[in-house]
């Protein structure tokens, strides 16, 4: 008897290979499978693969095998598998490592920062101006590159959403979809948060607010961190303050950052809605009826986030910054802790440069009056209210 064989795929889930004896080729080997010294089944090296009736003379290719185990190996220990041929003295050994340890990150990790700076804005606003600005203090981690679009926090505060949403089995996942491949790209809300597991509804609620919402948004906090840790590092900003993102004024996002980091400092840059439109209108070649809307309906949530906003929120005029750009960006870090740096002037009009629709920052300012006709200029009477609470005037 010659035989032979290997073991060429080892996982926590089963083991694959082949197996065959020279003298005898045609008749499979059986096997007992053996984990760290306990029998957990038996196999046959039957099943075809091509290019192995090329073993031995004669041989048909049906000398492979495939063995699911009965529970998955842990990931955690070390295993040793072992085929023992039941007719043979040959034994097929592989050993499977455990998964490597969890580095726990140092207390003192010099390029780890502590929460996040919103900079929260409608589009065709100026964000990537104050992000460039941001990105140029030495303690505050940007990533990416311009125009900034990188939103770790948002992401996480939606997925944040999903999760600590109670069951919808009509519009989001039934208990028995929940693995359904239809579903393979999308995850819906939790189909067992529901309230007969807890008797009531207040159990429920506090179950969801107290243990769901708690753990969950500090294990998504501690990854958004440990990322902006790695970009600071790539950019060897040492002791940073703060990361900074963009978001637009739209609640969940801001509310589920703010769940996540009770220490969020957020800058609001609003900008006339009249420019806004004429911007849109030249840039992305959007219609004024649905630029108008769009308009109407950020200028709402701006308002919105004025008359609930505290101390941890600082807003700030697209118009300021453009016309008083270095007194409007000392203050913006004297608001968030941090000392002042030379502002750029040269970058911050090369950004225009490439983002902006009129020929100088300062001529976008007013635009409205030179591209909107006397008709679409007409219709913003009915923004009075909303224009003066942002700090803008009907003329």
């Amino acid at each position: 008897m010659r035989p032979r064989g290997y073991i060429d795929d080892l996982t926590r889930f089963r083991v694959d290979g082949w197996a065959a004896d020279l003298d005898d080729v045609n008749n499979p080997l059986a096997f007992g499978v053996y984990v760290d010294g306990n029998g957990c089944g038996e196999l046959a090296a039957d099943q075809y693969r091509p290019g192995l009736e090329q073993a031995a003379p004669g041989a048909n290719g049906r000398h492979a095998f495939s063995f699911y185990f009965p529970a998955p190996l842990s990931p955690y220990r070390r295993h040793m598998v072992e085929l023992r041929c039941i007719t043979t003295d040959l034994v097929l050994r592989q050993e499977l490592p455990p998964l490597h340890p969890v580095a726990m990150p140092r207390a003192d990790d010099l390029y780890r920062p502590h929460g996040p700076i919103l900079v929260t804005s409608g589009g065709r606003s100026g964000s990537t101006a104050i992000m460039e600005a941001l990105r140029t203090h030495p303690r505050v981690v940007v990533a990416g590159k311009p125009p900034y679009e990188v939103e770790m926090g948002c992401y996480y505060a939606h997925a944040l959403r999903a999760l600590t949403a109670t069951a919808d089995h009509a519009r989001s996942l039934a208990p028995d979809r929940v693995t359904d491949m239809a579903h393979y790209y999308r995850l819906g809300f939790n189909p067992y948060l529901e309230v007969f597991s807890f008797g009531s509804w207040p159990a429920l609620r506090e179950f969801v607010s107290d243990n769901v919402a708690g753990r969950v948004g500090g294990a998504f906090r501690g990854i958004i961190l440990d990322y902006y840790q790695g970009v600071a590092r790539q950019q060897d900003k040492r002791m940073p303050a703060a990361f900074a993102e963009k978001t637009l004024p739209e609640p969940d996002s801001r509310f589920g950052i703010r769940h996540m980091f009770g220490n969020t400092r957020e800058i609001v840059l609003v900008r006339d809605p009249r420019d806004v439109v004429a911007s849109f209108m030249q840039h992305g070649h959007v219609p004024f009826e649905e630029a108008l809307s769009d308009a109407a309906s950020t200028t709402r949530r701006f308002l919105e986030i004025k008359a609930a906003a505290d101390e941890s929120v600082l807003f700030l005029r697209y118009e300021d910054f453009v016309l008083q750009p270095r007194e409007t960006v000392a203050a913006l870090f004297r608001f968030v802790g941090l000392a002042p740096v030379a502002y750029d002037e040269a970058e911050m009009g090369r950004l225009f440069g490439r983002h902006g629709t009129s020929r100088t920052p300062v001529e976008s300012i007013g635009r409205w009056r030179r591209e909107l006709t006397s008709q679409q200029q007409a219709r913003f009477a009915a923004f009075a209210p909303a224009l003066g609470g942002l700090g803008y005037a009907m003329e």
